[in-house]
């Protein structure tokens, strides 16, 4: 059994996660997160990539064939008939620990996040838009990384959930930023693996003040919009378990109500190094 603690809450688990830190701590109970291990498969219909919603549970199937069920009683089941665990420790940093902490009262996005001093600025969007280049590209302009994928937050703080991010070795090498480990992603379509970003850079929990929605655009704006407006975007990037149900529209107001969002329309035609001067400036302006 492997313990864990991550946004202050304690996870056991029947595997090892290399991308989550172990916890030193003596106290043998888990009364937060369980992870339980099958190396079976599981007789259920579902499709690679899919979430699906049953009272209770959440199912998803990862690209490799396994499955996470993930219940409100604080487990994530796997099943999986594939012997590389590697695999498995690649996909449960996602989704599935995703809905995990949003069952533990938490509230998630899809998105990346630094620090300037105690203040964090969230930066949120689709996959492939950029969010976690603009991260890493804002560590050399004073920021700390915080979060890559999972935006966590609760309590009016938000959540570093691991320092790693998943990247390609030539950003990384372009953008001059240091590192502890490097892991190979398996089948990654965009040709990333995973970085472990260094202590030095990181933050582990701060006041969230700022959110940006990512734009692809032919010039560099940024402009502040209305809760009303934010709420279409925060909408398709929120955990959320049902559509209609009520406990979720109330956890994205809270969300909604702590924090001044922004549209950046990000120039997809300029080096990186341009677009991140350009939002390095306006996000210190605000919580520097």
């Amino acid at each position: 059994m492997y313990k864990y603690r991550i946004c202050d809450i304690n996870v056991c688990s029947d595997l090892l996660i290399p991308f989550l830190s172990l916890s030193n701590s003596k106290n043998s109970s888990c009364e937060k997160l369980d992870i339980k291990f099958h190396n079976s498969p599981f007789d259920f219909s579902i499709n690679e990539g899919e979430i699906i919603f049953q009272e209770g549970s959440v199912y998803h199937k990862d690209k490799f064939g396994t499955i996470f069920k993930i219940t409100n009683d604080s487990k994530i089941i796997i099943y999986s008939n594939n012997n590389d665990i590697k695999h498995v420790n690649q996909s449960i940093i996602g989704i599935p620990f995703g809905y995990a902490l949003s069952y533990k009262g938490f509230n998630v996005v899809h998105g990346s996040s630094v620090s300037f001093g105690n203040n964090a600025a969230c930066i949120f969007g689709f996959s492939g838009q950029g969010k976690s280049t603009l991260a890493l590209s804002l560590i050399n302009k004073g920021f700390k990384f915080l979060t890559e994928d999972l935006c966590i937050f609760k309590d009016d703080k938000i959540y570093q959930f691991n320092p790693w991010v998943k990247t390609t070795t030539k950003l990384i090498r372009d953008l001059n930023i240091d590192i502890e480990e490097e892991v190979k992603l398996f089948q990654d379509s965009r040709e990333r693996n995973l970085f472990k970003i260094q202590e030095k850079d990181c933050s582990k929990k701060c006041t969230p003040k700022i959110a940006y929605f990512i734009v692809e655009d032919e010039k560099k704006s940024i402009k502040n919009i209305a809760k009303s407006e934010a709420f279409e975007f925060l909408f398709t990037n929120f955990y959320r378990f049902d559509n209609k149900k009520s406990s979720d529209l109330q956890r994205m107001t809270n969300i909604l109500e702590s924090l001044d969002f922004y549209i950046y329309k990000r120039d997809i035609n300029a080096p990186i190094e341009e677009n991140s001067e350009y939002l390095s400036s306006h996000m210190k302006e605000l919580i520097g």
